[in-house]
């Protein structure tokens, strides 16, 4: 049986699935993506930031936080999973690139944990009381007004963003087999764009290319301190084709988190 396969209760299912450009530059390590227009547009953005980060009025973020993220996944009947959110830590770094008094452009490389839960039995290739963690790089490009509210600053900023999966852990509550063989109910999860391209034993949740569009609310105090709300909402469909084959499901990454950070 093809890589990526798996019996659960004897059904066989397809599994869905960078003040200084030093510094610039070694965020902006290549990520090995598949597409290569994507890669040239990173590089380029990458590039363009830390030329302007050179000579502009600019500051410096750094957040941690807590992320509360889930799927919105339907198969091709156009049946909505029943899922629940998971908690995880994010951590950030970016510029605060100001465009006029009252405008900043804040690019960001973020890592994440991101995931879901759902109770009940299998949908899309996910097993009973399934549960995925899974972390990802993530780059947000967020256009921010500001304004002075009591001693501080209310900043309100809308923007894209993109993501690549890294991979993750995912368990269910029943057994799971590839063939004959019990591998137990937990394991790897990897991305891939074809399912069907993984090894033997590989749990392909979806396409590790993701992008969506976001928004935020932060409060600055004392000139340095921040803290924050934000919202993603996946754009792109994560479910992976199975050679030439497509299923029709589809998945899409959210998520709110709150954050607390320090401009230096």
């Amino acid at each position: 049986m093809p890589a990526g396969s798996i019996w659960i209760n004897n059904s066989k299912v397809s599994v869905a699935s960078v003040s200084d450009c030093r510094l610039i530059r070694k965020l902006c390590k290549p990520i090995s993506f598949r597409m290569m227009n994507i890669k040239k547009t990173a590089l380029l953005l990458c590039l363009s930031l830390g030329a302007y980060a050179g000579y502009a009025q600019t500051k410096w973020n750094v957040k941690a936080g807590v992320a509360f993220s889930n799927v919105d996944a339907k198969n091709k009947a156009g049946d909505k999973a029943n899922t629940a959110a998971v908690g995880g830590l994010y951590l950030g770094l970016g510029p605060t690139l100001r465009l006029s008094e009252n405008f900043s452009l804040e690019p960001a490389f973020v890592f994440a944990k991101r995931g879901f839960k759902r109770k009940d039995g299998s949908f899309i290739g996910w097993g009973k009381d399934f549960k995925a963690n899974t972390s990802y790089i993530e780059m947000p490009i967020d256009v921010v007004f500001n304004a002075t509210i009591g001693t501080g600053k209310l900043e309100v900023g809308i923007g894209p963003y993109i993501g690549y999966g890294l991979g993750g852990k995912w368990k269910t509550s029943e057994s799971v087999y590839l063939d004959d063989i019990a591998i137990d109910n937990k394991g790897d999860i990897k991305f891939k764009n074809d399912s069907s391209e993984g090894e033997y034993g590989d749990y392909t949740l979806g396409r590790p290319f993701d992008y969506g569009a976001r928004a935020k609310v932060n409060y600055l105090f004392r000139e340095h301190y921040l803290v924050g709300i934000e919202f993603q909402k996946g754009i792109a469909n994560l479910e992976s084709k199975w050679g030439d084959y497509k299923s029709g499901n589809a998945i899409r990454n959210r998520s709110l988190g709150i954050s607390v950070g320090y401009r230096f």
